[in-house]
């Protein structure tokens, strides 16, 4: 009967040595196929970096351009990029610009809405509130855009591809002026911040939709959910979010949004932490991974955390990805049962079928 603790004891330690030699796999799969190094991260801040600066500093040459928020706000990077969940290739990075809303109310079918148009209160006029950027009594999305990418083009080289984009302005390198194979890419941003008068709603950025209109955003709840999420459950968040996107691309071919993935794992390990249960293996937080994405899928579209934000929408999929999507759940929580029960061998190999050769037993 004295034996008993003993023996748990013993299958504790064994359980724990298989988990670091299956999450040796996991990251050496990460280091070798999906982490984007530091020297390419270094190298993509000086460059967008530059392109900030160069916005910021427009209103100088051109009084006509809208100055950039400083004081209040600033301007900063959003997606995967600055959560640190993008996966090799570094194709885009999003860049944000937060315009000065001296003098600009927010409105919807003629009403003012109980918001403020943040501003660092420096300006006398607008430069906004010209015929360059405004339709009829509206600030015009398609201006917007349009207007930067014009600015942009006049800075980059003809090597650069360089437009309008609904939502954004797109800016593509080639090939050969940047370290990454594909070219280095941004979207770049115009936005308003809002402030909500009532002090209960997070703050939100309006940004254009793409159709004329303007939808709502906040990508720095995200980054900010993404430190607190991944600090909490011992680093693993992140590579658990990247290697479930790893899998996506190869088995599903890229199917699901890279922050469809994203959003429905963050629910997931912000109940874990609610829950105040700390994840500390990379295999056990693919499980919840795997589980959490079948779940969102089922369910549809995912409400985002900005209220009146449009949802994050789920993909179309064959009869054979729904399935795929089902064996990422039974596979992932059944390696776990191997190694729980100190079966390596089959863990690894249950591993493997759900990331194909990239997998390697280390």
């Amino acid at each position: 009967m004295n034996s008993s603790p003993a023996w748990g004891s013993l299958l504790s330690q064994l359980y724990a040595t298989q988990m670091r030699k299956i999450d040796s796999a996991f990251e050496d799969l990460l280091d070798r196929s999906i982490n984007i190094s530091t020297k390419t991260r270094s190298k993509a801040s000086d460059s967008h970096n530059h392109l900030r600066d160069f916005l910021v500093a427009e209103r100088t040459r051109d009084a006509s351009f809208p100055r950039v928020l400083s004081k209040a706000d600033s301007d900063f990077l959003g997606g995967s990029f600055a959560r640190h969940t993008k996966n090799w290739p570094l194709d885009d990075i999003d860049v944000y610009i937060p315009l000065d809303g001296t003098g600009l109310f927010y409105m919807e079918n003629g009403r003012r809405l109980p918001y403020t148009v943040v501003s660092d209160g420096l300006l006398r006029w607008n430069p906004l509130c010209s015929d360059r950027w405004m339709n009829g009594q509206f600030i015009s999305t398609a201006k917007l855009v349009s207007e930067f990418a014009r600015v942009l083009a006049r800075h980059y080289p003809r090597e650069t591809e360089v437009r309008a984009n609904g939502e954004c302005v797109t800016v593509r390198m080639k090939q050969g002026q940047t370290t990454n194979s594909d070219g280095l890419g941004y979207d770049v941003v115009p936005c308003f911040l809002l402030k909500p008068d009532a002090p209960n709603q997070f703050e939100f950025y309006l940004m254009p939709d793409g159709a004329g209109g303007w939808q709502r955003t906040n990508p720095k709840v995200d980054t900010d959910l993404c430190e607190i999420l991944n600090a909490f459950h011992n680093k693993i968040y992140r590579k658990v979010v990247k290697l479930v996107k790893y899998w996506n691309g190869i088995l599903l071919n890229s199917s699901f949004s890279s922050y469809y993935i994203e959003f429905a794992v963050s629910l997931e390990f912000w109940k874990l932490k609610k829950e105040n249960k700390a994840l500390t293996s990379i295999s056990e937080g693919l499980a919840i991974g795997f589980g959490a994405l079948e779940r969102a899928f089922l369910a549809g579209d995912q409400t985002p955390w900005i209220s009146g934000a449009p949802p994050i929408e789920k993909p179309i999929l064959t009869p054979g990805q729904c399935l795929s999507v089902s064996l990422g759940k039974i596979t992932s929580e059944l390696a776990v049962a191997y190694e729980k029960s100190g079966n390596e061998g089959e863990a690894h190999r249950q591993w493997a079928s759900l990331f194909g050769s990239g997998y390697q037993k280390v």
